[in-house]
């Protein structure tokens, strides 16, 4: 009820700025002005309700795809993203911004193009691709100065300001802060100032300068109150706690980090709230008070897990992956398309030579129809089992990480809680009790941490394959079991994603199998990428076995690695010999422009 009472009571009051202006040049005026009355007001909805901003930016949209209003319904699907990303929905975040972007893009609207720009780099930065995001800043940054958007260029340049703050590289930072300082200011930009000015402290807290920091602080919150930004008086409140924590005031930071923790779930903040419980369990921790120290960590676990999972990691670079694929598709058919309008052209131009052998080419096309078929049926077949063995796969790969989750995670959650209940039997020492379920706290992350590696391990999304297969092979070689030997030869950039996603899974099932049923003592894997192929080497000293074995076997494995290889154009050769030591797999891949194929099937 309350963001209902939000939403009536802001679009009241902004319809009455359009109710002067001039005709608008849309069939539906009353539509039209409520749609620009939400978006230009889409701050001030946000600020005092997400879910209200969330409603109002759903009407804006179904409004303006029904009236087919390309520019009207790009900048509510870059509003609408914004409150996905504040409220931990990254995905769906991602995919509306894309979106948006194209749909600017189509219309050459390159001031919308740029705010999306800004808004699809928070992104990135937020899931680990900080290339891509200073990709998108900087494309922000080139656009905002071709139109001469200086709002929007300074936004880009206080993004940009945090990513290098971020890295600590402190005077490239500073340098981004005081021109969109600058900017602000002579925009007399409110909303702009809020976020620059908290910039600001951050640069005085650095130089030792409390009393300052707290002045930009209150000069950030007194402009945000003024206009409504409920969200980010709590983003300031959460900061000035941080400051407060880094001095050693815990007793001040608590008082913050609590205010914040609040605030924040009123507002349906759940990443802001997560990280305050956390700050607050370490406060609470330097204090002494170990109880609440646990159970606020426990709680800011809980909602880690939630939204950073490394399942909704995974899927929001399949997201990318699939936006990329299909733009490429769509230019692809347009293309085809205009050659088919030629060849229509010309086939009318010289109907009458084809008439006359229309005979000798029906008879032909019947031919190449009945081949066409066999072709089809053949490939359908090939797909059907493709996919019946990733699902296989993948209801295999559930299941145990179902029971790795079980059995490892059930067991700790116990010991943990039969620690916490001692703390109600006054002869158990607080500290002990505090040490014992940190050890089990750092058992249950180490375990998270070895079940996410095998369903994507985080290096070879921010490092690449050759990092990836060092660290797997370091694994397997500490179980002193078997000695895993890399090398690499022409990999000085990084493959695409499917190109080391595809090798990574090949050789892992590989090697499992090695590990299973050759009793092999070495395995050495090998990569060499050249301009026209790119080779995957498995040598292994185990024992020999017969081919027709692996190929026309029941399991799965072959054909999962023969679909990887098929995704990036490549072969798998196998050569092994009964009764003789040493077998050596091969995958051949021809690298080529339309190497990356369906994204869909490599995560199964």
């Amino acid at each position: 009820m309350k963001h209902l009472l939000t939403l009536v009571f802001v679009m009241t009051l902004t319809a009455c700025q359009f109710q002067d202006q001039p005709s608008l040049d849309y069939s539906n005026q009353d539509e039209a002005i409520l749609v620009d009355s939400l978006n230009a007001n889409f701050y001030q909805i946000y600020s005092a309700d997400f879910n209200a901003a969330k409603e109002a930016m759903k009407s804006a949209i179904d409004i303006s795809t029904i009236n087919q209003w390309p520019d009207k319904k790009a900048e509510s699907y870059k509003n609408m993203a914004v409150i996905e990303y504040l409220t931990g929905n990254y995905e769906q975040a991602l995919s509306l911004a894309l979106q948006a972007r194209e749909l600017y893009d189509s219309i050459q609207d390159w001031s919308g193009v740029a705010k999306t720009d800004n808004e699809l780099g928070n992104f990135y930065r937020k899931t680990g691709r900080d290339d891509k995001a200073l990709e998108m800043w900087n494309e922000a940054e080139k656009l905002s100065l071709k139109v001469n958007d200086l709002t929007t260029l300074g936004t880009a340049y206080g993004m940009k300001g945090t990513f290098y703050w971020l890295k600590e590289q402190y005077e490239i930072s500073d340098e981004y802060y005081f021109k969109s300082y600058d900017i602000r200011v002579q925009e007399q930009d409110s909303v702009g100032l809020g976020y620059i000015l908290v910039d600001l402290a951050d640069i005085e807290q650095r130089k030792g300068n409390l009393n300052g920091a707290i002045s930009y602080f209150e000069q950030s919150n007194s402009i945000r109150e003024k206009i409504g930004d409920w969200q980010g008086v709590v983003d300031n409140n959460k900061m000035i706690g941080d400051m407060w924590m880094k001095e050693k005031n815990w007793k001040s930071a608590i008082v913050y980090y609590q205010k914040c923790a609040e605030q924040s779930q009123e507002l349906g903040y759940p990443d802001l709230r997560r990280k305050s419980l956390d700050s607050l369990s370490s406060a609470n921790g330097y204090l002494g008070q170990f109880k609440e120290a646990l159970e606020l960590k426990l709680l800011a676990i809980d909602l880690k897990d939630s939204l950073f999972s490394a399942e909704k990691t995974m899927r929001i670079a399949k997201l990318q992956t699939q936006y990329e694929t299909a733009k490429k598709e769509q230019i692809i058919a347009e293309q085809q398309l205009t050659i088919q309008q030629n060849q229509l052209l010309l086939g009318g131009l010289g109907f009458g030579l084809l008439f006359l052998l229309i005979s000798g080419y029906q008879l032909s096309q019947k031919q190449k129809l009945k081949h066409q078929k066999a072709l089809e049926t053949e490939k359908r077949m090939a797909k059907e089992a493709q996919i019946e063995a990733s699902i296989s796969s993948q209801e295999k790969e559930r299941s145990r990480f179902a029971k790795d989750l079980h059995d490892g995670f059930g067991q700790l959650i116990s010991i943990l809680n039969l620690n916490l209940k001692s703390l109600e039997q006054g002869d158990k020492d607080k500290h002990e009790v505090f040490e014992s379920s940190s050890k089990v706290l750092e058992e249950m992350y180490q375990e998270l941490k070895g079940i996410c590696f095998n369903l994507m391990p985080q290096t070879l999304i921010l490092h690449g394959i050759t990092s990836a297969l060092n660290e797997f092979a370091a694994r397997i070689n500490t179980t002193d079991k078997l000695y895993v030997e890399t090398d690499f030869f022409g990999l000085d950039e990084r493959l695409t994603d499917v190109q080391e996603i595809s090798l990574y899974r090949i050789t892992q099932e590989w090697i499992n199998n090695i590990i299973k049923y050759s009793d092999a003592s070495k395995v050495t894997i090998q990569i060499t990428k050249d301009q026209e192929e790119l080779t995957l080497l498995i040598e292994d000293n185990g024992n020999g076995f017969n081919i027709n074995s692996l190929t026309s076997g029941k399991g799965n494995g072959w054909k999962n690695m023969n679909s990887r290889a098929n995704l990036i154009n490549g072969e798998l050769e196998v050569d092994s010999t009964p009764g003789i030591h040493g077998n050596t797999l091969i995958v051949n891949a021809v690298i080529t422009q339309s190497v990356v194929k369906d994204y869909n099937t490599i995560n199964n």
